[in-house]
């Protein structure tokens, strides 16, 4: 196992790129000549120490996760297509963190290792201690939701220790995960500044867990007590009285006020230092520089919203034309999706007829269909527009400058946010005791924030909720990683995703300004998911290989 990593190479890099505009720092000391001993005898580089932790957490990425379930798909040839045929294995697998997340850990365990002989004045040594623990509980967290149990390294490993170390069982994972956050409360702020951990941030994460935990996946014997446990955790960071629903989906991320009662924990950005291009990549081509298109909606997710008054489009009463299949849709549709004839604003970047590039474009009306601008009709053009007759707009600034594919937004990542605890709340709750009032007042509020009209039809059974809830999480969460990995803790990713064709939609226009739709496979073959083997991905063979006590997950080669 790859778990000893030079401190210069896992830190000093990082230090060097944050403490670029850093005068005082420069001037005291080459930082090319900062060795991990200078470090903790320096106040100020430990600080930068704990902000470099920061950038491990999980940031944009519209490409990978979004693509390789039932939410969008990708126009780059390139992309996750791998997993949606089931082409991963322990030799390659683009959702592979082991490694990375190793090195996370040693550079966290580092710090334990050094931060109580360094110079750092008690409470903001206790406040570094308590962000350093939130932080390396993360790490653990994104490594079981992939391999199930494993190695809990909690020390920095040395040269002459053994490295030969065995998985932990998952439920041990889990549990650590939780003490660990546990431990950082006491020391954590309520309130900090944004993209600063603080209790509600690790009460979200402990929810989190505890909800993986007592998932399918995880608990196949479904404890209920774990199911309550997860409600209780999620019930907590509600009882902070601190956060609350946006009003605005449009503009809740992209509001930078300090009053954003959303938001629990964003991932931030900032140039010359850190920075992506992924909203950049999902725009129309018009709006992007380099890529474009690369997160293109499912129609099957466009189906999944309800219409105003709260029924989905194929319940009787809904009201839904499928002649106009875009009218009368919940105000999350309208936020998160861009369709044929919507809106968009944005700085345009290639030429366009009739405007030149910088122009600001202000409510474009997008020409999604045969002949249109933003579909076929400039052959050049067509390989980066949407492949499914959608566009994703969720969480995308319309007021960036041009920027390249890769680099120049500095658009934050919200990685955790309230709609997600009340939904976490709901389906815990409704997993260990059924619906109550709480879980539709839950649901109601959420929904009544996407403009629903009406609220939910009481006497809903455990089963009619746990698919209610399971929606409701596919459109809300919808873009933001969430979605493939739901399916999978609740051992329904074979049922949703193998041997299934998704699809997109082929817009015809007709005059007077009428439009003809036509759903066609957008998946040029079947996707697989082995439901045998595939809802744990395989230890990476190179891991393996350095490590004989690893034993590799069912079903996959040793």
């Amino acid at each position: 196992m790859n778990m000893i990593r030079n401190i210069s190479i896992l830190f000093l890099a990082g230090i060097l790129f944050l403490a670029s505009c850093k005068k005082d720092l420069l001037d005291k000391k080459n930082p090319a000549t900062i060795s991990s001993d200078d470090v903790w005898k320096d106040a100020g580089l430990i600080g930068l120490y704990v902000n470099n932790l920061y950038t491990y957490i999980p940031g944009w990425d519209y490409n990978t996760y979004n693509n390789i379930a039932d939410e969008a798909r990708s126009n780059y040839p390139g992309g996750p297509n791998s997993i949606l045929i089931g082409e991963w294995n322990e030799t390659s697998n683009p959702l592979d963190n082991w490694s990375r997340s190793y090195q996370q850990i040693r550079v966290a365990n580092d710090f334990f290792l050094n931060i109580e002989t360094s110079p750092v004045s008690g409470d903001v040594k206790s406040k570094f201690v308590a962000e350093v623990k939130f932080l390396r509980a993360l790490f653990y967290f994104n490594l079981v939701k992939r391999y199930g149990g494993v190695p809990l390294i909690t020390t920095a490993q040395k040269l002459n220790d053994d490295l030969m170390v065995s998985r932990n069982t998952a439920d041990e994972c889990f549990n650590f995960i939780t003490a660990e956050l546990d431990a950082a409360l006491p020391n954590l702020p309520l309130n900090a500044d944004r993209g600063r951990i603080t209790k509600g941030a690790a009460l979200a994460l402990k929810a989190r867990t505890l909800l993986y935990q007592a998932s399918p996946l995880f608990n196949s014997n479904n404890d209920t007590e774990r199911w309550r446990k997860a409600a209780q955790a999620a019930n907590a960071v509600v009882d902070l009285g601190k956060y609350d629903l946006f009003p605005n989906l449009k503009t809740l991320w992209l509001d930078k006020s300090a009053t954003n009662v959303e938001i629990i924990l964003e991932k931030q950005y900032h140039l010359p230092e850190t920075s992506h291009g992924w909203d950049a990549m999902v725009k129309p081509v018009w709006l992007a520089k380099g890529d474009a298109g690369q997160c293109s909606p499912l129609q099957e997710l466009v189906n999944a919203f309800p219409m105003k008054n709260g029924k989905l489009i194929n319940e009787s009463g809904s009201g839904y034309d499928q002649t106009k299949p875009y009218i009368g849709r919940d105000d999350r549709f309208y936020s998160f999706i861009a369709y044929n004839q919507s809106k968009i604003s944005g700085i345009l970047a290639r030429p366009y007829p009739g405007a030149a590039p910088g122009q600001l474009f202000k409510e474009y009306a997008l020409n999604i269909y045969k002949g249109g601008t933003d579909y076929d009709s400039i052959p050049p053009y067509t390989q980066y527009n949407t492949i499914t007759g959608y566009y994703t707009v969720k969480a995308t600034n319309p007021d960036n400058a041009v920027y390249s594919y890769d680099y120049g937004s500095e658009q934050p990542w919200i990685e955790f946010r309230y709609a997600e605890i009340l939904l976490d709340y709901a389906e815990a709750a409704n997993e260990a005791d059924g619906p109550s009032a709480l879980i539709y007042d839950a649901l109601d509020k959420i929904r009544a924030r996407a403009g629903i009209e009406s609220k939910l039809v009481q006497n809903l059974s455990q089963t009619q909720m746990r698919n209610l809830i399971r929606n409701e999480r596919y459109i809300e969460l919808c873009f933001e990683g969430q979605r493939y990995w739901d399916l999978r803790r609740w051992k329904i990713a074979d049922q949703i995703l193998n041997g299934k064709k998704f699809t997109g939609v082929v817009i015809t226009k007709n005059a007077p300004n009428t439009f003809t739709y036509e759903y066609f496979p957008i998946d040029p073959q079947p996707l697989v998911f082995d439901a045998a083997k595939m809802y744990l991905m395989p230890i990476p063979k190179e891991e393996l290989s350095k490590n004989s006590k690893l034993e590799q997950n069912p079903n996959w080669p040793k």
